[in-house]
């Protein structure tokens, strides 16, 4: 199969995760900035189930308020249209997929954990630099890498090949992908984003979180991404985050020099807000 194959092939299988209904409503009342928060909150409440996590969210150390919130209305007013928003997607992405995917060595649980190390740390970083928001840069961090999981559970002929060059050449998955395959992560997890009608600068982040792109019209947003991505892989391989700069796109490295002088101090702050977001996001009743 070549790449549009592929594609044409993932158009086709009707079992592939969807985006609730909620969440193209609130994208619609989002874009008209007079929406009240009886209509958003209305919304929500249309779904009960994705209310109850919206306020179990908000009273998690995620957040960490000091003060109980049982009220709806009043989660809406402290995390920001958006923030529920974007927490409604992360939410529903991660329960949409299946909790177990038995493939060669594949532990859907890691991926998720570094996932969201991506996510929280792309949310920081949009904190330090002003650029983006925050918000909108946790999602990008989550979904980046939402076509390995559409690889390992609808093409895993395809994902075997990967998996097989991977370890066998002791290359990256994206690299054994490169070698081995048609079409990347990368690119099938930002043809499913654009399909779940994600906004333009999610798309290009997925599809560019290893090849930045300066150019890209969302490039402030895309390059996050692909710096919260590179510190995580690092992170992985070396604790200490020794990171090999040769292996950067030089724009991403003058931003992450303007950003901070230590990226390894930066990083060491973050690992509690990682550790709530895995509490949470990771539970199996949220």
């Amino acid at each position: 199969m070549d790449e549009q194959q592929i594609l044409a092939k993932l158009d086709r299988i009707k079992e592939i995760p969807t985006l609730p209904t909620i969440v193209f409503e609130l994208n619609k009342h989002l874009r008209d900035p007079d929406t009240s928060i009886k209509t958003v909150c209305d919304t929500i409440e249309k779904d009960q189930a994705i209310a109850l996590k919206i306020l179990k969210l908000v009273n998690s150390a995620f957040y960490g308020f000091k003060s109980k919130i049982s009220d709806l209305r009043n989660a809406v007013v402290l995390l920001g249209y958006n923030a529920v928003r974007n927490a409604i997607v992360s939410i529903s992405v991660i329960n949409s997929f299946p909790k177990r995917v038995k493939l060669m060595d594949f532990d859907i649980s890691q991926f998720w954990k570094h996932s969201l190390a991506v996510a929280v740390t792309s949310k920081n970083i949009a904190q330090l630099s002003g650029k983006e928001s925050p918000d909108n840069c946790f999602v990008g961090g989550l979904l980046h890498d939402v076509g390995k999981v559409i690889l390992a559970q609808y093409f895993p002929n395809l994902f075997e090949t990967v998996w097989s060059t991977l370890q066998n050449e002791h290359l990256t998955f994206y690299e054994a992908e490169q070698k081995s395959l048609p079409i990347d992560h990368a690119k099938i997890g930002a043809h499913l984003a654009a399909k779940w009608q994600l906004p333009q600068g999610l798309i290009e982040a997925i599809r560019w979180h290893h090849d930045f792109q300066p150019q890209s019209k969302s490039a402030n947003f895309v390059q996050n991404i692909y710096l919260a991505n590179f510190i995580i892989n690092a992170y992985d391989l070396d604790p200490e985050l020794r990171l090999d700069l040769s292996n950067m796109h030089p724009e991403v490295i003058k931003f992450m020099m303007n950003m901070t002088e230590d990226v390894g101090d930066w990083y060491t702050g973050l690992t509690g807000e990682i550790d709530a977001a895995y509490s949470f996001f990771l539970e199996s009743d949220i």
